[in-house]
């Protein structure tokens, strides 16, 4: 390991595992950039591959001496056909450095060491931000491509490529929908920085692997646009016009060299005979053309423009709220972690006082002045427990009324969301907002805050005061504090980025708990409990905590020694003894050791804890501010417009997507005309749902309008909204109440008869006189009716509200047979005089239809009636051959 310089003897003090990788084959990608396969089985059985993930790589010298050389790599791509085969993309340089040289001459069969030691993955995170901003150059496109591979299709991306050669722009970039490449030619370190858009960034994620000295004017550029760190991720991959490593010679060994995880920038030169710097292009060089086929990402634009000079707009980012919501407390907040400090110096001093008591006892002191410690030591005990309930009792004063005006705000928000927020979430989760996450900031205001204050300031307070006393002692004291550190260090670094797999295990455990518990009776029944997906899933989970935890039992088995009392006393009492017995210490100074000293291991536990309190307080108070930021669908006020046919409903070019980018629905045009039913078909996917979801207005549409009765749905009020569109939704929903009061929810005060009449109309009435009391009877959402049951029930709900717009959305989803033919021949009734809007996947319920919309990718593709669209031989004629099919198939 010499020949690794003082670096790889800390790596190997690390513990670090190293994996033999042999070379299978090289290819060129570009002129300046080759591929090198390798198989690893080891490397590949032990970590889990992500996106940027890179790999310490040992390079031999090209001048020839015995020194290695370590650099950092992008693993650009792994071969799916095989569990052990990755490929390492490398940008060469000239003059080569070694890892240049190695790539440029190596053959297959050779061999070279690697470990993924430190490694950290990039992951799309499941709250996904508004966009990604991915600046770099060729040496980091590897990376950047891993990224680009990664996030979904509707989010994003502009990426920001510094370009120091004609032939950077050949590098082949992953095909991303959005992604917009802009490539920038070098004409100074500030020109990648000053490139980037002036605009508002809210909520996009920063990913930055440029030059070191154009990273610096990134940070700078990042920062000036409102950036936080947490959003940022920033780590220069090689440094232009200087050389990166140093041959790891003898007399070099205790120099450590910053390894940095680029994709293939190898800047390092051999030795520091041939110490000059690394060539470059000359920074006005740029291509004259560009191969169609060189970059397939997107849009390509190359912009040097100079740094634009109009003022930023600082955006705003989710993963601030936290701070915003605590806006109105925080100076209490710090008011109180400043008293907590003095509290706990004065709860500490008790101790030091019973210390001074014992040594003036040992030394024959006379009775007032024991007295007077004792008095002293009893009174700082209770002013401590005094200030200690005084602070306790105001921040829960604090607490109570920062929580009263918080939930009083939650729900007064959550009354004025898009209904589609709430379909996006389930009940638990809402409940988690106002509930769990309300707790957590409970705990962070009252106890967290105080807590870590008191869990940093005490140890140190107490280290401090020993170090006075006996410095040596002091020191000794610090050998298990340090072992601690150095071997929890060890057990981060090591773990990599199995600590955020182990959290998305965690929560995919979760979901997956609940829905094997929901389907029990399946399960059971047909005796899939030992074969379930839950089951299989547990064993992975558990096959990968074995992996990641079964290593670390030595060391978590030393930790937890470290941590005991009985540690730190036996270190006191065997230093403390030598110290005595060589007349180098007095024998009373090991009291304040000996009462002190050994409450360091949990005390150190107690850091840890305080810490993890005020984690998930910010946690939960940037979910609550989020919610609480959302915007609410407010009534707009414009023209009232032309009066049209009452119940007429008009898609104006309607667009509209969830995201900024990707559209869901394109300029549908559509009118749908009082007392016809007008039917939405097409493939999963198509926008059917969420077409008539704009209609409810349970989202705002991109652009386009929608009017009913002649005016915009944005200007009517829910009240006015809803007193003209009615629903029936695919999930069913009953509430807490009688069968009377589930189908008169809409309208309360109607009478008997009305309710009666809407239960007949949705052939329902039979059903519910068979139930123990009739209109009576209690229902809620655990009820035993069936699912076309319920269908009619929210039927005959929207028939009492007599509202001229009905939409249907999947109204015979989970209609058996029976009921389909009865929802049928009630929905036959209800086109009289009614706009109805009814979206069904089996095509045959349908055909009598006025009209059949045919959706694909959010645009209207075919439009008419049942016999009309057959005779077209389109798309709807594929959908109905492809149902018959089925049908067929079903028999």
């Amino acid at each position: 390991m010499a020949r690794r310089g003082f670096q790889g003897v800390v790596l190997n003090a690390f513990g670090v595992q190293y994996h033999t990788a042999t070379v299978s084959t090289a290819e060129q990608l570009t002129p300046r950039m080759r591929r090198v396969w390798l198989t690893a089985p080891t490397l590949l059985a032990d970590i889990d591959i992500e996106p940027t993930a890179w790999l310490r790589m040992w390079f031999p010298d090209n001048k020839g001496s015995d020194a290695e050389f370590q650099r950092g790599y992008t693993i650009a791509e792994v071969d799916p056909d095989t569990a052990d085969r990755f490929a390492v993309d490398f940008v060469l340089h000239e003059p080569a450095g070694p890892a240049s040289a190695w790539a440029l001459n190596v053959t297959g069969g050779e061999t070279i060491e690697v470990t993924s030691f430190g490694s950290r993955g990039f992951s799309v995170s499941e709250d996904l931000p508004a966009g990604y901003l991915l600046i770099g150059d060729s040496a980091s496109v590897p990376a950047i491509n891993t990224i680009l591979a990664a996030v979904p299709h509707q989010v994003a991306v502009e990426v920001y490529l510094e370009q120091h050669h004609e032939d950077d722009l050949l590098i082949p970039l992953v095909h991303h929908p959005l992604a917009q490449v802009h490539w920038i030619p070098r004409t100074s370190e500030e020109a990648l920085a000053a490139a980037l858009e002036v605009r508002d960034w809210s909520n996009w994620y920063a990913w930055m692997g440029p030059e070191s000295k154009a990273l610096k004017h990134l940070r700078a550029r990042v920062k000036e646009f409102g950036f936080p760190k947490t959003d940022v991720y920033a780590q220069a991959y090689w440094v232009h016009g200087r050389a990166m490593g140093k041959e790891r010679s003898a007399e070099e060994r205790a120099a450590a060299v910053s390894v940095l995880p680029a994709g293939a920038a190898e800047s390092a030169i051999a030795g520091t005979a041939s110490g000059g710097a690394v060539s470059t292009v000359p920074d006005e060089a740029a291509p004259e053309a560009l191969d169609a086929g060189s970059a397939p990402a997107a849009q390509v634009a190359t912009n040097g423009s100079a740094r634009d000079p109009r003022s930023v707009r600082a955006g705003r980012w989710r993963s601030q709220a936290g701070s915003r919501l605590f806006a109105g407390i925080k100076t209490k907040l710090y008011v109180a972690g400043f008293l907590q400090f003095f509290v706990t110096l004065i709860q500490l001093a008790p101790y030091v006082l019973l210390v001074e008591l014992a040594r003036e006892l040992l030394a024959g002191s006379g009775s007032d002045t024991l007295w007077r410690l004792g008095l002293w030591a009893l009174g700082l005990f209770g002013l401590g427990a005094l200030l200690e309930s005084a602070l306790q009792l105001w921040l829960h004063t604090v607490d109570a009324r920062f929580s009263r005006d918080l939930r009083g705000r939650l729900l007064g928000k959550l009354a004025k969301l898009p209904l589609g927020w709430f379909t996006a979430r389930s009940s638990g989760q809402v409940d988690k907002l106002i509930n769990g996450d309300t707790l957590s900031l409970h705990y962070l205001i009252t106890h967290a805050v105080v807590d870590a204050v008191a869990a940093v300031v005490a140890p140190l307070a107490v280290l401090v005061y020993l170090f006075f006393v006996d410095w040596r002692m002091g020191l000794v004291l610090l050998i298990p504090i340090l072992a601690y550190v150095f071997t929890m260090m060890t057990m981060m670094a090591t773990s990599g980025p199995k600590t955020m797999q182990a959290q998305r295990w965690s929560e995919r455990m979760k979901r997956e708990a609940t829905s094997y518990m929901d389907g029990q009776p399946v399960i059971r029944v047909f005796g899939g409990s030992a074969a379930s997906p839950f089951r299989r899933s547990l064993d992975q989970y558990i096959a990968f905590l074995d992996g990641w935890q079964r290593p670390f039992v030595g060391k978590k088995s030393a930790m937890d020694l470290i941590t005991r009392p009985v540690t730190f006393l036996w270190l006191i009492l065997v230093a403390g003894t030598a110290l005595v017995a060589a007349d180098g210490m007095d024998p009373v100074d090991l009291l304040p050791f000996l009462f002190l000293g050994t409450t360091f291991g949990s005390r150190l536990l107690g850091i840890g804890y305080g810490m993890m309190g005020l984690r998930e307080g910010r946690e939960a108070a940037q979910k609550i501010q989020v919610v609480l930021d959302t915007d609410e669908l407010e009534v707009r006020s414009g023209p009232a417009g032309a009066v049209d046919e009452p119940g007429r409903v008009v898609f104006d070019e309607v667009s509209f997507g969830y995201r900024p980018g990707a559209p869901v629905i394109e300029n549908v045009s559509l009118t749908l005309d009082p007392g016809t039913v007008t039917a939405l078909v097409g493939p999963s996917g198509a926008g059917k749902s969420t077409l008539a979801a704009l209609l409810a207005r349970f989202y705002d549409v991109g652009c386009g309008a929608i009017r009913v009765g002649g005016r915009d749905i944005a200007t009517l009020t829910p009240d006015e909204l809803y007193a003209q569109v009615g629903f029936v939704f695919q999930d069913t929903q009953l509430v807490r109440g009688t069968v009377r009061e589930n189908i008169a929810l809409a309208v309360p005060d109607a009478a008997d008869d009305a309710v009666e009449r809407a239960a007949r109309d949705a052939q329902i009435h039979d059903r519910i006189l068979r139930m123990p009391q009739g209109y009576d009877t209690m229902l809620g959402a655990d009820s035993t009716m069936s699912g076309g049951e319920r269908q009619r029930l929210t039927i005959a709900r929207a028939l009492l509200a007599d509202t001229p717009v009905l939409v249907l959305d999947e109204a015979t989803a989970y209609a058996d047979p029976e009921s389909e033919y009865l929802v049928q021949q009630a929905l036959n009734r209800l086109t009289v005089g009614r706009t109805v809007l009814v979206i069904a996947h089996r095509l045959r319920t349908i055909t009598e239809a006025d009209r059949i919309v045919v959706l694909e990718g959010g645009r209207i593709a075919e439009s008419g009636t049942h016999t009309e669209l057959l005779a077209v031989e389109g798309r709807y004629r594929q959908l109905w051959n492809a149902g018959a099919d089925v049908e067929e198939i079903a028999r």
